[in-house]
């Protein structure tokens, strides 16, 4: 059982870290991580998995580790919860859990499972937290800032099925920028997440979802789109646990002048297609 402030808890993760359950690396004050979340199978006994860390300071970095039990709440935020006999974080084995990386250099951590009961068929899961711990310089000071950076672990025991629903996608008009909300539901025994991308067409130049093509090189800023196109990017890749619904927000960037448009989407629901056009207006100005 881990006792904590979740007050605390909470601001730190807000205010001076991250939680890594998308993709990336993970930065956090003066340390990134690499990779920022980890997926092993748990029966897999013997092998060890590894996470590096790198000391972008210039002095040397000393960081403690620490393991909970998590789930996500209704906005799609990681909540730490209360360990259970089926929760990953009981079976991680870290090592080292505390150690010092000397300036510009990377310490490497291995993680290795042994479950202390049978594991039930399906997702399994854990947050690493790796927190920076404030020196004898800093401690003197009146304003600690320190760095703390979680890392999503996932094991995966038995047969697993992600079984991913896009219930809806909804377009929002938020003058002149939209927000694309999309419903998703995870019905198997694993999280499902989206992967690829969306574009804004101009309706009157939309060659329909069967038409379009991912675009190469999508979020670069010298990516040539295509004539029709005002904006296109990555769709949001937070994970859906199992056995929940949440919806998903995309905000736009681009300024769009009133008139007809299509979003987009060209990409998967972990291994389900989605090749949608999704037409919406924006209204002219109330003056």
């Amino acid at each position: 059982m881990h006792y904590f402030n979740r007050k605390l808890f909470l601001a730190i993760a807000t205010v001076l870290g991250a939680i890594a359950i998308g993709s990336g690396i993970g930065i956090a004050g003066n340390f990134a991580v690499s990779p920022p979340r980890l997926e092993l199978q748990i029966e897999s006994s013997g092998k060890n998995e590894s996470i590096r860390l790198i000391n972008s300071d210039s002095e040397p970095l000393e960081i403690q580790t620490s393991t909970y039990n998590w789930v996500q709440d209704e906005n799609n935020q990681v909540q730490i919860v209360d360990s259970t006999e089926q929760s990953l974080d009981r079976w991680l084995l870290i090592n080292p859990l505390r150690f010092t990386i000397p300036p510009g250099k990377v310490q490497t951590i291995r993680i290795a499972v042994r479950p202390r009961v049978k594991p039930e068929e399906g997702e399994h899961r854990a947050m690493i937290f790796f927190e920076e711990v404030a020196s004898a310089k800093n401690k003197s000071s009146a304003a600690v800032v320190v760095g703390r950076l979680g890392v999503a672990v996932y094991g995966y025991a038995g047969n697993i099925k992600r079984i991913g629903v896009l219930n809806s996608v909804q377009v929002e008009d938020k003058g002149n920028l939209v927000t694309a909300i999309f419903d998703i539901s995870s019905q198997g025994n694993a999280h499902v997440r989206m992967a690829g991308e969306y574009a804004i067409w101009s309706s009157d130049k939309y060659p329909g979802a069967a038409a379009t093509k991912p675009i190469p090189n999508v979020g670069a800023k010298d990516v040539k789109l295509p004539d029709g196109v005002w904006e296109a990017s990555g769709l949001p890749t937070l994970p859906i646990l199992p056995n929940n619904r949440r919806k998903l927000s995309q905000n736009t960037s681009t300024k769009l002048p009133p008139g007809k448009y299509v979003l987009d989407i060209n990409g998967d629901l972990s291994g389900t297609p989605i090749d949608e056009g999704i037409p919406f207006t924006i209204a002219p100005s109330a003056k």
